[in-house]
């Protein structure tokens, strides 16, 4: 899954470059796109939420930290 983080690393650089030029708006687009490339489920018998994968978000976080 290294492509994977390498996706979500280029995500976060193109945020950077694009419009988050502060430190609030580059963490903001780190929360979202980590969010976004991470594993979610519905959670039908609590109206339908959408849930974050935790172990998944921890497994992506060791991805990004080994990559190249």
């Amino acid at each position: 899954m290294t492509e994977r983080a390498q996706q979500l690393m280029n995500s976060i650089w193109n945020e950077r470059n694009t419009w988050a030029d502060t430190e609030q708006k580059l963490v903001a687009a780190i929360i979202r796109k980590t969010i976004e490339y991470s594993k979610t489920m519905t959670a039908t018998k609590l109206n339908n939420l959408t849930v974050v994968d935790k172990g998944d978000m921890m497994t992506l976080s060791k991805e990004v930290e080994n990559l190249p």
